[in-house]
């Protein structure tokens, strides 16, 4: 599920922000997807 919604993210149909909001369970998940694709600009706070 976590790189799904990375993918997500990367494909601009979810903020970074409204994903990790509804599942922050999720977070380390997308965050280790979004670096190994090379898109940490995406990781916000």
């Amino acid at each position: 599920m976590a790189a799904y919604m990375g993918q997500r993210i990367i494909d601009g149909v979810y903020s970074y922000d409204y994903v990790i909001l509804k599942r922050p369970d999720l977070k380390e998940g997308i965050d280790a997807y979004l670096i190994s694709e090379d898109r940490q600009d995406l990781i916000t706070q």
